[in-house]
């Protein structure tokens, strides 16, 4: 088969330079591209505190919480991920002194997820490098771009809410746009 007929069948052509353009039909090719990319920046970023950046999410995602309980359904449905990759973050997070579990207050079956001290004191550290990454991934975008970019995610968001993840017992967390202050 030639170049030509590979292209039109996967509508990705790589130019010159390694740039790789997507006809319209396949965007949403960009998206893992990105999401990659992303995870090995901050992944590099990281290396010295030991996480990963999902590692990272969930800690900021359970500082955001304050004192409110979070147990690990919270967790799933706020990043819509399956149970078993929770855990295997959760315990990661534990084995690695950044969290420690306890019997929920509300429900017995469920364990509580708490930050340690040294979940804490790395805090600094990890948001230098989400600063950092986001800075190599927005560099030369405009507050305007960056805005419209925000509300273009929030839509897709809210686009696939509806679709195949609640078929598998997750996609219910909501995304709204937080306010600068």
């Amino acid at each position: 088969m030639d170049n030509a007929i590979i292209d039109s069948v996967l509508c990705i052509t790589v130019r010159k330079g390694g740039d790789i353009l997507i006809s319209r039909e396949m965007m949403g090719a960009y998206i893992p591209m990105l999401h990659n990319q992303f995870k090995e920046q901050m992944n590099l970023l990281v290396g010295k505190i030991d996480l990963t950046t999902s590692q990272i999410h969930v800690l900021f995602y359970l500082k955001s919480r304050g004192d409110e309980e979070v147990i690990q359904k919270d967790i799933e449905e706020t990043f819509n991920l399956t149970n078993p990759t929770v855990t295997g973050i959760i315990k990661r997070l534990e084995a690695k002194g950044f969290v420690t579990r306890t019997v929920s207050s509300k429900d017995a079956r469920s364990k509580s997820i708490h930050l340690t001290e040294k979940s804490i004191a790395a805090s600094e550290e990890m948001k230098r490098a989400m600063h950092e990454a986001n800075k190599k991934v927005f560099e030369g975008f405009t507050e305007e771009e960056l805005d419209v970019l925000e509300e273009c995610f929030i839509r897709m968001l809210h686009n696939l809410e509806g679709g195949c993840s609640h078929q598998h017992g997750h996609g219910h967390g909501h995304v709204h746009k937080k306010e600068n202050n």
